[in-house]
């Protein structure tokens, strides 16, 4: 077996603007399924995506802020 730390994942940390953009493509996604639990996984990604873009603005120091 091999050690925990040979195979670390990379962490992609996302704007709030990525999120926003990633969360209007999978309600666009969406609005092209038909009902049922693909549809609605699309849409709960987008909320999902759009939730923690308002949570990584509020969230952000205003010093970091852009201008």
């Amino acid at each position: 077996m091999t050690s925990g730390n040979h195979y670390r994942k990379k962490v992609a940390f996302l704007t709030a603007d990525q999120m926003e953009k990633l969360a209007d493509a999978a309600a666009r996604q969406a609005s092209q399924l038909l009902e049922g639990e693909e549809r609605r996984s699309a849409l709960s990604l987008a909320a999902r995506l759009r939730v923690y873009a308002i949570m990584k603005r509020a969230l952000t120091p205003l010093a970091t802020k852009p201008k």
